[in-house]
């Protein structure tokens, strides 16, 4: 399975209504939150005459498994269960033991079920040690390690605890500001500077690695608050051919959602809360993502070399990529912190102002 992209067409119904099936316990409903993100679901992916949520039936688990067939499909669907399972808190053990059983009937094994298992038993240090040993950090992390890399990655964490710095990196870095106006690098630069956020290598900056994420801030155009992180992971799961990008959205869901994750790395995250997707509009803004995302003909986080296209304007590189402009009203990533904004590094560091 590659990218985490919401089934469509024939199989559309199926997958609301198998979501609908694993996510409620019979005799019950789903959650109102669940409910506006698949009504929303369904008016950027459905046909145009596709019935809200409230007129469409369960189906059982044998139904989606006659219907959808394709082993990528499934995973998908068990993706989007997963995904708005971890919109509810608490997530009560008997209803994560029938979506585990569900998902299991249908023919589908998802490897991020521990993650709602944790959530639902309040096994915390379980939760994070699976949060981040599923996460795609941790791989690149390795793989870095592996490539001879040890040194330059060990200066970078290093320089977020201000314990010396690594000036190439942040020469790399800081040599952004001088790309041209309007092009995606200018734009990491400025994005740097409007939230006041020190570069990586300098004295208390972001772990080079969890940086790369700044740059779909920009090519996106979402903020650095708890939504802007939410939708701009929502984006990044919807376009990685590495299915373990999912599980950086799974995250901002636990730190932002559902509030059963307050620290990464073990250090407070000052704007961990609850229930960022009650906001107004945060549902819309959220499928938008995943929509816009749908779109896009890059892996945009893992896929491209970001300083190689530095110099490239952003406008030619969203339609390069075919990439929608947002039609949801929100903050963007240049936007001056309205709210309380963080630096979010989910490799096991952050920052705040």
């Amino acid at each position: 399975m590659s990218r985490f992209v919401i089934p469509s067409g024939s199989s559309g119904p199926a997958v609301i209504g198998g979501a609908l099936g694993a996510l409620a316990l019979p005799g019950e409903s789903i959650a109102p939150v669940q409910q506006v993100v698949l009504d929303a679901v369904i008016a950027r992916f459905g046909p145009p005459d596709a019935p809200r949520v409230d007129q469409i039936e369960p189906w059982t688990a044998a139904q989606v498994a006659s219907v959808v067939t394709d082993p990528d499909e499934r995973a998908l669907l068990a993706h989007l269960v997963v995904a708005l399972e971890l919109m509810v808190h608490p997530l009560r053990p008997e209803l994560e033991t029938h979506v585990e059983r569900y998902l299991r009937d249908v023919g589908v094994a998802s490897p991020y079920v521990a993650i709602t298992r944790d959530t639902a038993r309040h096994h915390v240090r379980r939760l994070h040690a699976d949060l981040i040993r599923n996460s795609w950090y941790t791989e690149q992390t390795i793989e870095g390690i592996f490539k001879g890399h040890l040194g330059e990655l060990v200066r970078s964490k290093l320089a977020y605890y201000a314990i010396g710095d690594d000036q190439s990196i942040a020469r790399r870095w800081r040599a952004l500001e001088d790309c041209q106006e309007g092009s995606w690098g200018r734009g990491v630069a400025e994005f740097y500077s409007v939230h006041h956020f020190p570069f990586p290598g300098e004295h208390h900056g972001i772990y080079e690695v969890g940086a790369l994420h700044d740059w779909v801030h920009v090519l996106a155009d979402y903020s650095t608050d708890a939504e802007g992180e939410v939708d701009v992971f929502a984006f990044i799961a919807a376009t990685m051919e590495d299915p373990r990008g999912f599980v950086q959205f799974v995250f901002t869901l636990a730190l932002f959602q559902n509030a059963s994750v307050d620290t990464v790395g073990g250090i407070p995250i000052p704007i961990a809360r609850a229930d960022t997707l009650d906001e107004a509009g945060a549902a819309d803004r959220l499928v938008e993502s995943w929509w816009r995302a749908s779109k896009c003909t890059a892996d945009v986080m893992g896929g491209v070399d970001h300083f190689s296209l530095a110099d490239v304007p952003l406008d030619e590189l969203r339609g390069r990529w075919q990439i929608p402009s947002r039609a949801t009203p929100g903050p963007g990533a240049l936007d001056p912190a309205a709210r309380r904004s963080v630096r979010v590094d989910l490799t096991g560091h952050h920052q705040s102002r």
